[in-house]
């Protein structure tokens, strides 16, 4: 009698301990699905951030290197017109310092002293002047120059190639003639006549 009692008590214990056994599993397994389930969510929501974050960084990374392309571009730019107005000053000294020394040997032939008794008379015509400078070298040339022209010959600088510098009396008007002064306006010109016909450089 006691041991079936016993038993029965035991089964039910045993029952009991299932069933309770049972209760904790499918608590465990609903705070697992619980857990899991809001460890996902948090996972998506982490992961949508750290794209939107991520596409952010690279617009702002993109728009940085293309500024700094635009940058490179227009030093770029600069340093290319730069170097080029160089070479192009360089190229236009040269054919001037050579034209200078051609000027130069003009003035040591037979023929430049026609030249320069002409170019004197066409100056004077409608002028009052009185006294020619010359370069130091056709002071060679100043009783010659004195009785053509009744002007009065003084010596000018050394530079000044060739040609002649025309004074009034009292020194107050002058007109420059010489081979430096005609140079350097046409060098101006010429200067500008290739800055224009480069669109702008």
């Amino acid at each position: 009698m006691i041991s079936e009692k016993s038993e029965k008590i035991e089964r039910k214990l045993e029952y009991f301990a299932n069933t309770m056994m049972q209760e904790v599993e499918a608590k465990k397994s609903l705070a697992k699905l619980e857990s899991t389930t809001t460890l996902t969510k948090s996972t998506a929501a982490a992961f949508e951030a750290a794209t939107r974050h991520n596409r952010v960084m690279l617009q702002a990374k993109q728009g940085e290197l293309q500024r700094n392309a635009n940058r490179q571009i227009a030093q770029a730019k600069v340093q290319e017109m730069t170097q080029y107005v160089k070479t192009r000053k360089q190229q236009i000294d040269r054919l001037f310092i050579e034209i200078a020394a051609q000027l130069a040997a003009f003035t040591q032939k037979a023929e430049y002293e026609d030249y320069l008794l002409e170019r004197i008379k066409e100056a004077q015509s409608g002028h009052d002047f009185s006294i020619i400078k010359l370069s130091p070298h056709d002071m060679r040339l100043d009783t010659k120059i004195k009785s053509a022209t009744g002007l009065t010959p003084e010596a000018g600088d050394q530079d000044f190639i060739g040609g002649f510098i025309l004074l009034n009396e009292l020194r107050t008007i002058q007109a420059d003639y010489s081979f430096k002064a005609r140079l350097s306006a046409a060098k101006k010109a010429f200067a500008h006549d290739q800055h224009h016909s480069d669109g702008g450089f």
